[in-house]
């Protein structure tokens, strides 16, 4: 993500696309049954690990720490002012207060997909294409 050198692994898990199986949902009923029925036959899931950095892995924890603390303190803020209700204006800081943490929470978690590279596997599971990757590593990768 970065381009420096790699301190760790980044575990990210990969599911294979089930392809033309989604089309047994037009079936209705019954093609959801069969759907159901062979999915833990097709779906497949690859553990991927990342060389992911010490800076580009704190980045991602402290956007995974903020969207959990703000969108609960956020959540309590905004019932808190509205049951305070009555108080008036400290009713209104604690429900802005409250407003500010889901838009911060809501923020971090626009912000989090940015902090890791997408991974896909192909139809038929050979490859895992990476995107979102530095440059840098591209081109390593070409060359080994």
């Amino acid at each position: 993500m970065t381009g420096a050198p790699a301190d760790g692994n980044a575990s990210v898990i990969v599911p294979k696309p089930l392809g033309i199986a989604w089309l047994l949902l037009l079936a209705g009923p019954i093609g959801v049954l069969v759907l159901v029925a062979i999915f833990p036959r097709i779906h497949t899931r690859y553990l991927v690990k990342l060389p992911l950095g010490a800076a580009a892995f704190e980045r991602r924890i402290t956007l995974l720490r903020r969207r959990l603390w703000c969108g609960w303190l956020g959540v309590l803020g905004l019932a808190g002012g509205v049951a305070l209700r009555w108080f008036g204006p400290i009713a209104a800081v604690i429900f802005f207060a409250g407003m500010v943490g889901v838009v911060a929470a809501v923020v971090a978690h626009l912000r989090l997909p940015w902090t890791m590279p997408s991974a896909r596997a192909d139809t038929n599971g050979r490859f895992v294409v990476l995107q979102g990757v530095h440059p840098r590593f591209a081109a390593a990768v070409a060359r080994a």
